[in-house]
């Protein structure tokens, strides 16, 4: 069968069938290569009338003109060897189109290697005498179709948590993954505890929510700020000159203020407010935090903003984030998660609304300064956690209790890449889940996933 006819054939194959010219094509110089190495697994040289061929001596590689390959020595199935030179192309056709069938140069070939032996038909030299072609596509194809079986097979091994769901049923699976959330509560609420034994409640409070608004980037250095400007120190700003005052004075001693950067004069009647409450301020200290540089940081997530979303949260709890703890965890009967969320959720106002550093305004708007998802990460990592630690230390069980209740109805504060396969092996599609199951899902991920413990975990039983 000639090209054309070959071709057509294959346009009428079943789309199950995968014809050997769908295989990934080898250069010519690879097929040198291949050659010269002798990198050719057993069945792989096989002629057009199925006869497997060794390859005893592969021969000289010639560069210059001529064959590629001279004196080489084959061997069929019946032992019988093949003397000559050989010729390698990426189609059986090039022989013709390069012009060595009338080359008399070419006229001790013992082998024609190509990829594609688009010509059916052995090679036509120009003494007259045909030598057989060997063409490697048939075989590719074949491997690529047992690795398209290999690939349809069902896996030998999988982790155990993508089968739980049908081992246990979906009920079982949440109730262990919200135990292990409740588990999860439980440490943060440990640490609290601690950290309530070394320092004053309301520094505890105000440095843990100060890093979690520094986000993994800045929290070390939100906690150091938290530390180098004392919670009380800044109550007693916000006490004295309102919000200007405290934002000048978290903002200048992180080292934000445009004075401090290098940025020139303020341009803003804001900013030049601000400076002048730092310099009454006489704050001599800064801390060196990573500004980002736009790519890294979004614009939204700035330090400085963040930093102002925080001056506004201390603000509204005034006189003291402790004493109103109870007042913290308010909630409304109609829609008591609604009010207690909304209750962290910090707007933009006034220079904030369309500027996201001291010095640089946004084309678009930016949103709040503490929006929905990081009110639910300061509940859930900080507030209600604290809560507890505080209630029981303080006797205050009810206030414990109320915000392990708190946290077990909290959604979730959004998806995380780390929790992202546990997610789709445990939780069908759409499916409802909250705050309790998400912290779970992260003990899990920190306690067995990145500790080498697949096939130990609490999911792996059944």
């Amino acid at each position: 069968m000639r090209a054309a006819s070959r071709r057509e054939a294959q346009t009428q194959l079943p789309a199950a069938i995968v014809p050997f010219r769908a295989a990934p094509a080898l250069r010519e110089e690879e097929l040198v290569r291949l050659w010269e190495g002798q990198r050719f697994p057993t069945g792989a040289l096989k002629t057009r009338r199925g006869d497997t061929l060794q390859i005893v001596y592969r021969g000289r590689h010639s560069p210059g003109a001529g064959p590629d390959f001279s004196d080489a020595i084959i061997a069929d199935e019946e032992g019988c060897l093949l003397k000559g030179d050989v010729e390698l192309h990426v189609r059986a056709s090039d022989f013709r189109g390069h012009g060595h069938h009338h080359d008399s140069r070419y006229d001790n070939l013992a082998l024609h290697v190509v990829f594609d032996d688009d010509e059916d038909e052995d090679t036509e030299l120009s003494s007259g005498r045909r030598v057989a072609v060997v063409a490697l596509a048939p075989w590719v194809a074949r491997r690529a179709e047992q690795l398209r079986l290999w690939l349809a097979q069902p896996a030998l091994w999988e982790e155990p948590c993508r089968g739980v769901v049908a081992r246990l049923g979906e009920v079982e699976v949440r109730e262990t993954v919200a135990r292990l959330g409740r588990l999860r509560f439980h440490q943060k609420q440990s640490r609290f505890a601690v950290a309530l034994n070394r320092d004053a409640a309301g520094q505890v409070f105000y440095e843990a929510l100060l890093r979690a608004l520094g986000y993994n980037r800045n929290g070390e250095r939100f906690a150091a700020l938290a530390r180098l400007i004392p919670y009380e120190r800044l109550q007693t700003a916000l006490a004295a000159g309102g919000l200007v005052r405290g934002e000048a004075l978290l903002l200048g001693s992180a080292g934000l203020l445009p004075s401090q950067r290098g940025l020139g004069g303020p341009r803003f009647a804001y900013i030049r407010e601000l400076e002048k409450h730092w310099i009454e301020a006489r704050g001599e200290q800064s801390l060196s935090l990573d500004m980002g540089d736009g790519g890294s940081v979004r614009p939204a997530n700035h330090p400085a903003r963040r930093l102002a979303g925080a001056v506004r949260l201390f603000y509204r709890w005034k006189p003291g984030l402790v004493g109103s703890l109870q007042e913290l965890m308010t909630v409304s009967e109609n829609d008591p998660l609604r009010s207690l969320i909304a209750g962290w959720e910090v707007p933009a106002d006034g220079f904030w609304l369309t500027h996201y550093d001291v010095a640089a305004a946004s084309a678009a708007p930016l949103g709040a300064l503490i929006g929905r998802g990081r009110a639910l990460e300061l509940l859930i990592n900080v507030v209600l956690p604290f809560a507890a630690a505080w209630g029981q230390a303080r006797g205050l069980d009810a206030l414990s209790q109320q915000a392990l209740m708190l946290f077990q109805r909290l959604p979730r504060s959004g998806s995380y890449g780390a929790t992202r396969l546990l997610e789709s092996s445990l939780f069908s599609r759409g499916g409802q889940w909250g705050a309790c199951c998400q912290q779970g899902l992260l003990y899990l991920y920190h306690q067995y996933c990145t500790q080498g413990g697949c096939g130990v975990c609490p999911l792996s039983r059944g």
